[in-house]
Order: C-alpha cells, then structure tokens, then sequence
C-alpha cells in the first residue's frame, strides 16, 4: 500500500492534520493518531477518489476497483471493493458459468428481457423457463424439447436461459448439436472424446441445440445420445433440447433403417428425452430478428 509523506518532525503541522482529519465525518468513528494516521490521510484520499470515479478503467486508487475503510468491530483497515468492481466480478463469474460451443455471439448474449412474448407459444414457453429457473432446487427439474419452425427463436431462448441459470451460479452447457457430433467423431482415439462425453453427462443443466439436423447414425444414436440421456435421467439432470423435428418426425430420424430392432432403440431415446424434457411447440413463425 502507498504510505503518504508525513513530515514527524513537524509536530505543529501533524496535530493540524489530525485535527482536521477528526473534523471530517468520515472519521467520526475512528481515533485518530500518530499511529493510524497515515491509514486514515490514505482513506482520505481514495474516498475522494471515489466521489470523483469516472470507472475502472481510470481509477485513481492503490488497487483498481478498491478503496481502503476503516472497520469498526475490528479496529483495521481493510479494502474494499467498490460497486463497480463488484459488478465486473460478478459479470465474469457469470460468464465463466455459461459455456457454449459452436455458438454466434448473438445467442450467447440473449436475454429474457429482449425475448418478444407476440404469440401465445412464445409467453408459454417463457413462463417454462421462468418456472424452471425460478424452481430450479427442487428435487424434480424437468427440462423442455423445445421444436417448431427454422428462425422461430428456440436457440436464441436457450441462450436467455444459459445467462439466467448463471445469475443463480448454476452451471450450464449449450451445444450446436451437429457440430458437436463431427467434434466427437473426430476425437474418437483421444482424450477429446470422454472429456466431451463427461461433461455433457455432468454439467447442470445440459442443452443440445438443433438435434435433427446432424447425420444420424447408430453410433451417434447408440454410443453418444443413449449413454448421455440415460445418465442425466438416473441423475435427475435436466436436458433441454431444441429442434425443427417434431417428437414423431424425430422418432423417425432416430429409426434409421426402420428395422424392429432399430424402431426399439428410437423409442426408447424418445421415452428418455420425455421422461427428463417435457415436449413444448415453439410455433411456426419465424422472426426475422434474433430473438
């Protein structure tokens, strides 16, 4: 911490600062002395310094973002952070809470407050999402597949919900579906692939945006989708799933060759995904926006 220059062999002139430090109301719980005074001309200061902010980035004090006070149960000095520097942080662990892959700037700054509720599905589903967060320690988290018309807004919501959850401290994933299938075959023989695998079994709240639209083959179906959703159900770990298919066009996609064995297999991917994600129609119109 910076010391101010006290000149001790000028007892005139030290009285006289402490006398018109006492004066100062934001002394005025404090005993001031030889002692404490440099603290107290350096509190001074900073406080002064904060009148006159004009932000983080051209902060006056010691240490950006802090300012010293003096703390009454304790006798100490200590520092503080400032409104300001509170919000970045909070901003920051904020955004280290919300983890996208493959996803445009647009979605990963969504908002609830800028999501148009022009149509009856749009305030439905808004009042999901609202449920969700708002009881989200419940024991029971029921996630949604959300599907309807390409450009009707279902990512740009799961963006909205990625930032709400992270306010909460709840941590998040959201995933372009399709992308996230190529990662996955690409790293079939390194660590990649279980790391992925891992964290989509485990994370919070898991979102899985445009699942319809990839290749889909019995390994993704089998060896990625039925691992992934079977241990989010025995762990009572929401899912949220967006998609132009819906749940009986996507039963057909996950067919595949429409064998028995292959019908099975699709149903039971389908049972999984409504026993965890409660099936909701977005609608048909599409917003020339992004929300």
């Amino acid at each position: 911490m910076k010391k101010v220059d006290i000149n001790l062999d000028n007892k005139i002139n030290i009285d006289k600062i402490i006398n018109d430090l006492k004066k100062d109301p934001l002394f005025s719980n404090i005993n001031i002395d030889i002692s404490n005074l440099n603290s107290c001309l350096i509190m001074k200061e900073e406080n002064d310094n904060c009148k006159n902010c004009q932000g983080l980035n051209k902060c006056l004090n010691n240490q950006a973002g802090f300012k010293l006070v003096y703390e009454e149960d304790t006798d100490c000095f200590l520092l503080k952070k400032c409104r300001l520097k509170q919000e970045l942080d909070a901003k920051i662990q904020e955004s280290s809470l919300i983890k996208t892959l493959y996803m445009p700037k647009s979605v990963r700054e969504a908002s609830l407050e800028k999501f148009s509720l022009d149509t009856p599905e749009r305030k439905e589903i808004y009042k999901k999402i609202v449920n969700f967060i708002t009881n989200y320690n419940n024991n029971h988290k029921l996630g949604l597949y959300i599907y309807g018309n390409y450009g009707c807004g279902k990512t740009y919501i799961l963006g909205a919900l990625a930032k709400e959850l992270a306010t909460k401290n709840i941590d998040s994933l959201l995933i372009y579906f399709p992308d996230l299938i190529r990662e996955l075959k690409d790293s079939l023989n390194d660590d990649r692939f279980s790391s992925l695998i891992n964290e989509l079994k485990d994370v919070d709240v898991l979102m899985l945006d445009d699942v319809g639209s990839e290749n889909m083959t019995t390994f993704v179906r089998d060896e990625i989708l039925g691992p992934v959703l079977n241990y989010r159900m025995a762990e009572e770990k929401p899912l949220f799933i967006s998609s132009n298919l819906t749940p009986e066009q996507l039963l057909l996609h996950l067919s595949l060759n429409a064998t028995a064995l292959d019908k099975t297999k699709a149903m039971r991917i389908m049972s999984r995904i409504s026993q965890i994600s409660e099936l909701v129609n977005m609608g048909r119109r599409k917003y020339d926006g992004t929300n």
